[in-house]
């Protein structure tokens, strides 16, 4: 999925997060975060092209097909899962609950919009034990 449509569907969840819970920084919180986890693509971009940065290769968003390697790193189910582990203190409900809800339908959009994912694309782990390569990891 594009940018576009992560910003538009954080922005959802955002306001869903501050009609709960009516903090304001939760709410700001659970929206960056919805977009920005796709700065992991830096990585896969400087695996492929380099440190010269070319913006049409950056938006091309397929960087797996000059590397050869599928990195992503905060593309994780089990980031998410220990993000949401690890905040259990009652005074970050808001955050956990926005942030989580945000990174889920993240990962969960990406998963569906691209159909050359498999189903488990986004798990680090699955990667890690594939060493990275996408064309095991891709359809």
């Amino acid at each position: 999925m594009r940018t576009s449509g992560h910003i538009i569907t954080s922005l959802g969840v955002s306001l869903a997060n501050y009609w709960q819970f009516r903090s304001k920084k939760a709410a700001t919180a659970s929206f960056l975060i919805g977009f920005l986890i796709d700065l992991d693509h830096i990585v896969d971009y400087v695996k492929a092209h380099g440190w010269k940065f070319k913006w049409d290769k950056f938006s091309e968003a397929c960087h797996e097909n000059y590397s050869g390697k599928l990195f992503l790193p905060l593309h994780s189910f089990e980031l998410l899962a220990l993000f949401y582990i690890s905040c259990r203190n009652p005074k970050f409900r808001p955050y956990r609950t926005g942030i989580s809800m945000s990174l889920l339908l993240h990962l969960l959009l990406d998963q569906k919009c691209n159909p050359n994912r498999k189903p488990l694309t986004y798990f680090l782990c699955h990667r890690i034990k594939n060493k990275f390569n996408a064309h095991t990891i891709l359809r």
